[in-house]
Order: structure tokens, then C-alpha cells, then sequence
């Protein structure tokens, strides 16, 4: 037990010694157990509590605002990946191969960081995804892909615009906020009932596993070529990418690939039966 305790110090110590001195008495910044709170609560609530909360309640009736939320999920990424991406890879200069971090403290390297703060706050919002499920009862869709998406994002972005937001770091939130845009336009469809329309979800799966290779491979070049980076970040999207990759692919295989067993009705005839519950 003391072995953890000093493990857990060292640990809070390196982050408050470590981090960003522009971001340091921002709101929920600099020390780590405010994000480490927030995601302990979710994975508490979406896996526990709201569960056997729900277990002899109907669904509540949520339509409208689940609509609400994705036409806003739609727009506020848009709004990211416009804004954001003028001050970095849209217009702003930034180096599609490899940027520096910047430490600066100018008018334009301070709006980048509030960008990535504001971006941050979005990742926490959306970990209102889960909590919909449990309201709306669709248990089966909180897997632990899910679970871990949402956890582990929420937690790598508060870790890169408390130890900087600036250089290679804006690579993520540019491609992720155009996948987002798709992902969230598919929920409102999906919400608004114009399924027949949605036959391009396995296509949005195909997008997200592009987006994770596309970060391996971003992550890897400052972790090989010095280019003012910390190479320690590309290993943290190597990492995650790879992870989060190794998740999806296995879900696209369970989900599209796998062949319906065929079974024979009473008459003899052949029959398809579907082995996949869409989710």
C-alpha cells in the first residue's frame, strides 16, 4: 500500500511540476484528479449506478433533445475544425509534416491553447453519448469499446493542453472534428428515423480506423525526426491510435464480416439467420 501511495505522489508531483505554466490556474487544469474525477464518475455511472437506476423504469422519453445534442455536436465541431484549423493547418502555417511546440505567449499561440481548452471541454460534454444510452435504455450499445473511446479521449486531450496545445498536438482535433461532424450527422439521422437513408454506417467505421492510422503515422514522425517536438507525445498517439484501432477493427469484423448461420426452417428450406445486432 505505501509502494502505491508514493507511486500516486510521484505521479501527481510530475504532473503539477510539468505542466503547461500558460494553462496552470485555468479551470479543471494542472492537477490531473479533476479529470481523473470527472472520468472516474462516468465509468461509474454508465457501468453501475445509472444501469440499476433504469432497471425497473422505462426509458425516458428523449427524443428531441438527443436530436438537439447532435445537431449541436455537428455544428460545434464544425466550428473546431474551421477555427482551430485557421490558426494551425488551414491557414495558419502549421507544418503538415511536423511542427514545433511553441511556448510563446502571444496573441496567437494563446488563442490556439483557449481553442484546445474550449476543445477539451467538448471531449467532456460528449461523454453525454453514454449517458443517453442509460436513459434511453440501449445497454447493449455501452460496450467497452465505448467506454474506453470516451474515457481514454476525454483524458489524452486534458493531458495535451495541460502539458502544451500547441504543435503536432492540433493534428488530432483537425481530423477527429471532420469525422465527428460525419459521426454526429449520422446520429441525428438515425434519431430523426430516417434509417433507410444511414446504409453508409460500416463506411463510418472504415473513416474512424483511416483517422487512427492516420494518427500512428503522424505520431510517429516527431518520435524519429527532431523536429522541436517531444517525441513523448507521438508515443502517447501511437499508443492510443493503435489501441483505439485494434478496438474498431475487431468491432468492423464482428459487425459486417461475419457470415449469417444458416439454418433450416420446418419445410426444409434454408434460411439465414442474422448472427449481428446492429448497435
Amino acid at each position: 500500500m505505501t509502494i502505491i501511495v508514493d507511486q500516486l505522489q510521484w505521479f501527481h508531483r510530475g504532473v503539477m511540476e510539468n505542466t503547461d505554466p500558460r494553462v496552470a490556474d485555468w479551470p479543471l487544469m494542472g492537477n490531473p484528479a479533476s479529470i481523473l474525477m470527472i472520468v472516474a464518475c462516468y465509468v461509474y455511472f454508465v457501468k453501475i449506478l445509472g444501469p440499476n437506476h433504469m432497471k425497473e423504469r422505462k426509458a425516458y422519453r428523449v427524443k428531441n433533445l438527443i436530436i438537439a445534442y447532435n445537431v449541436f455536436m455537428v455544428l460545434a465541431n464544425a466550428w473546431f475544425f474551421l477555427y482551430g484549423g485557421s490558426y494551425t493547418y488551414l491557414g495558419g502555417g502549421y507544418s503538415w509534416f511536423c511542427e514545433p511546440a511553441n511556448y510563446g505567449t502571444d496573441p496567437k499561440q494563446m488563442t490556439i491553447i483557449s481553442i484546445g481548452w474550449w476543445y477539451m471541454l467538448l471531449k467532456i460534454v460528449e461523454l453525454m453519448d453514454t449517458v443517453f444510452f442509460v436513459l434511453t435504455k440501449k445497454f447493449s450499445h455501452i460496450t467497452l469499446l465505448h467506454v474506453i473511446h470516451h474515457s481514454l479521449v476525454a483524458s489524452s486531450v486534458w493531458f495535451g493542453v495541460n502539458f502544451g496545445a500547441t504543435g503536432q498536438n492540433a493534428f488530432f482535433p483537425l481530423v477527429n472534428c471532420v469525422i465527428h461532424c460525419v459521426m454526429y450527422a449520422y446520429y441525428a439521422m438515425a434519431a430523426l428515423g430516417l434509417q433507410r437513408y444511414l446504409w453508409w454506417k460500416r463506411y463510418l467505421t472504415l473513416m474512424q480506423m483511416s483517422q487512427f492510422i492516420s494518427l500512428i503515422i503522424h505520431g510517429s514522425i516527431p518520435v524519429f525526426y527532431d523536429c522541436g517536438f517531444p517525441p513523448y507525445f507521438g508515443y502517447l498517439t501511437i499508443f492510443e491510435a493503435a489501441l483505439f484501432f485494434g478496438l474498431f477493427f475487431n468491432f468492423y469484423m464482428n459487425t459486417y464480416k461475419k457470415k449469417p448461420a444458416v439454418l433450416r426452417n420446418e419445410g426444409g428450406v434454408d434460411v439465414a439467420a442474422k448472427t449481428i445486432k446492429a448497435h
